[in-house]
């Protein structure tokens, strides 16, 4: 009777907690080992946060909002300092004539010429030996007369002009021998020579000659009472004692300005 209880109480207990009675027979065989689980994946990315009582199992989950950081505003620059008001020019006044003639003085200072030089104006027949701006030495000259010869037989012109502009003693010479050139003698109508020794002429140029350039010389004359006079083929004759004043005053390489 007791063993009956005991075994009704046994059941009862198996019943409630799901364990079965050991049976009687042989012993089961052990279970073959078995390879340890691999361990899971890890992911980069880490593990989702738990639902939440707001989020729905099954369903996609939208991403929370992402948070903006206020974007700072940039400081105005700092106020410059307000410049100062620029002072007015005022119009400058119209110079009047006594000014602008000492303007002209001045300018014409700056390129005059320094030292010795000759000025010979052709339009007065005048020659000025100057130092600087103070004249030396002023003298009647003859220049020349502007007169056209023509050679038609030879196709061959000639006009007597003084050339103008600025030039310089090239060569000077003492008793000077002029050779004369065919106009010459086509002027006064003679056959021109063949030979070098008719042609020659030394005492038409004087005592002393300077020579230009190109065939022009400042020399002397025989004609004295034509000098002031235009009369000249290009080249400028001067009186005796003016041209030997001259002829000692300067040297190769002096300015000369005709005009």
């Amino acid at each position: 009777m007791r063993r009956l209880a005991l075994l009704l109480l046994a059941t009862l207990l198996v019943a409630a907690t799901g364990l079965s009675l050991p049976q009687e027979g042989p012993p089961p065989e052990p279970p073959p080992p078995s390879e340890p689980p691999a361990p899971p994946p890890q992911s980069e990315e880490p593990p989702a946060p738990p639902p939440t009582d707001s989020q729905v199992v099954g369903q996609e989950q939208q991403p929370p909002p992402e948070e903006t950081l206020p974007v700072a505003e940039p400081e105005p620059p700092p106020p410059s300092e307000p410049r100062a008001p620029q002072p007015r020019k005022r119009p400058k006044k119209p110079l009047t004539l006594e000014q602008k003639h000492d303007e002209l003085v001045k300018s014409l200072a700056g390129i005059a010429p320094k030292g010795i030089y000759l000025l010979i104006d052709t339009g007065t027949n005048r020659l000025y030996l100057m130092r600087n701006r103070c004249v030396l030495r002023a003298a009647v000259c003859s220049t020349g007369s502007g007169r056209f010869l023509p050679d038609p037989p030879r196709n061959r012109e000639w006009t007597f002009d003084t050339p103008k502009g600025e030039f310089k003693i090239r060569r000077k010479v003492v008793n000077p021998v002029w050779i004369k050139p065919d106009w010459a003698f086509i002027e006064e109508g003679e056959p021109i020579p063949r030979k070098q020794q008719d042609r020659l002429a030394p005492e038409e140029l004087g005592d002393y000659a300077m020579d230009l350039g190109d065939g022009y010389l400042i020399h002397g004359t025989l004609y004295e009472r034509s000098l002031g006079m235009s009369v000249t083929h290009g080249c400028v004759r001067l009186g005796a004692k003016d041209l030997e004043a001259v002829f000692k005053s300067v040297r190769i390489g002096t300015p000369v300005y005709i005009f």
